[in-house]
């Protein structure tokens, strides 16, 4: 039988991350019931380890720079996660999170990779204006559209204007949307195989430099512009 999650408050949240930095060991929140929080504008020094944690509501890190690493693995948030204009220096993982309604990280800096294998998203996955050390791995990820009060928010990604060091990896993606990635500089290769877009493809002036493997992708119509 599964242990019920440890609810924490936001006063608690800080308690910890402020503990933390002073022992200067990993912000432990995994395992966690956790209201809706934001970190941003805030610059943190220690690990953030939210791995199996349910989070009721968004996760903000706006303008906001994380020295270590961003564990999500496994988390489930009830509505977004939102880093913008942000900068990760450490690994983030948020392989196997399970989000209800969208992914932004826009505009942000990763000085390493981007792990997001296997994530469940409702609503878009945006990843415009990102820099990305290393690679960017969305294998196996599902992204469906989702009705909202003001109408259907579809399930596209998006990789506009970004640059990615490492290889963009999206083998056995589907979105119930489309895949967006125009004016991308991608340094090694974009792995498309098996991934399903039930919206259009589009590669406009995406500059590739390693190799394409696009071997059983679906979609509605590929538009491509590469350099």
């Amino acid at each position: 039988m599964e242990q019920p999650l440890k609810r924490f408050t936001i006063q608690e949240i800080m308690r910890e991350l402020k503990q933390a930095e002073y022992e200067k060991r990993t912000a432990d929140f995994s395992n966690k019931l956790l209201p809706e929080f934001s970190f941003s504008g805030r610059e943190i020094n220690v690990n953030l380890n939210f791995h199996n944690s349910s989070i009721q509501g968004a996760v903000y890190f706006d303008n906001c720079k994380i020295n270590k690493d961003l564990n999500l693995e496994n988390a489930l948030l009830y509505t977004t996660l939102y880093i913008s204009k942000s900068k990760i220096n450490g690994n983030f993982n948020a392989k196997k999170i399970k989000v209800r309604e969208i992914i932004n990280l826009v505009a942000s800096s990763f000085n390493k990779g981007i792990d997001l294998q296997e994530a469940s998203i409702k609503g878009f996955l945006g990843l415009s204006k990102v820099f990305i050390k290393e690679d960017m791995d969305a294998s196996r990820a599902i992204i469906k559209n989702i009705k909202t009060k003001t109408g259907v928010i579809r399930g596209d990604i998006y990789l506009r204007k970004a640059k990615i060091e490492g290889s963009v990896i999206l083998e056995q993606l589907s979105a119930e949307g489309l895949g967006n990635f125009e004016d991308t500089a991608i340094s090694k290769d974009l792995i498309l195989k098996n991934a399903q877009f039930q919206g259009v493809v589009i590669l406009s002036g995406t500059v590739i430099e390693g190799e394409v493997n696009a071997e059983g992708m679906q979609c509605e119509n590929l538009i491509a512009h590469m350099t």
